[in-house]
């Protein structure tokens, strides 16, 4: 693929992937989200949800088809994927899976700059990072046997799979760093004397 796909979000994209099993109303689509379990790995509330599709159906990616009516509630509109919106989707899920992209996390940053704390002072906090992550692991290896039991296949759910099997890294990690700075190996320090001088000297001091 030499052409780049647009940038299409994740709620986008959960969208677009939803409406390609079948049409559905906004409601529904937040509904099949949280029973699937999508809100593990997207930011779902149903004010950004229902912009996200109105900007879809603006950009000819969905259209509505009919609407539903219940009882007193207000009228619900049911959408369908396009065939642009099928092209798009299979398009970016496409550039997704054959392209690494740079993804800036809090824990990073974190990790960046934790030399600011005490060195027993980081290592409870990892400690403290190591529990939740246990927990977290625990949480969705659950789900997913739960899932699998009641016939979800294993494709369908392959994406918790690749959360938990990262988040048993993680864990792993941050425990080998925790017993660094605890026994001393890892030396606490940071800035001109931790080897950034020798960097400057190696690659010069310009920045262009």
């Amino acid at each position: 693929m030499s052409e780049l796909a647009p940038s299409v979000s994740p709620l986008a994209l959960s969208i677009l992937e939803l409406l390609d099993e079948r049409p559905m109303h906004p409601y529904e689509l937040a509904a099949t989200m949280r029973e699937r379990h999508h809100d593990e790995f997207i930011r779902l509330n149903f004010g950004t949800l229902y912009h996200t599709v109105e900007v879809l159906e603006r950009d000819g990616l969905v259209v509505s088809v009919e609407r539903e009516k219940e009882g007193r509630r207000p009228e619900r509109t049911i959408y369908e994927l396009t065939e642009p919106g099928r092209e798009l989707l299979v398009k970016v899920v496409s550039e997704i899976l054959a392209r690494p992209t740079r993804e800036y996390t809090n824990f990073a940053a974190g990790l960046m700059f934790m030399h600011h704390l005490e060195a027993h002072q980081a290592a409870q906090l990892l400690d403290e990072r190591i529990a939740a992550l246990a927990a977290k692991t625990e949480k969705l290896t659950r789900v997913m046997a739960e899932l699998r039991t009641a016939g979800v296949t294993r494709l369908a759910l392959i994406e918790l799979e690749h959360k938990i099997a990262m988040l048993e890294a993680e864990r792993e990690w941050v425990g080998k760093l925790k017993g660094e700075i605890t026994d001393g190996t890892l030396e606490w320090k940071a800035g001109m004397g931790s080897g950034h001088e020798l960097l400057r000297r190696r690659h010069g001091s310009s920045t262009h």
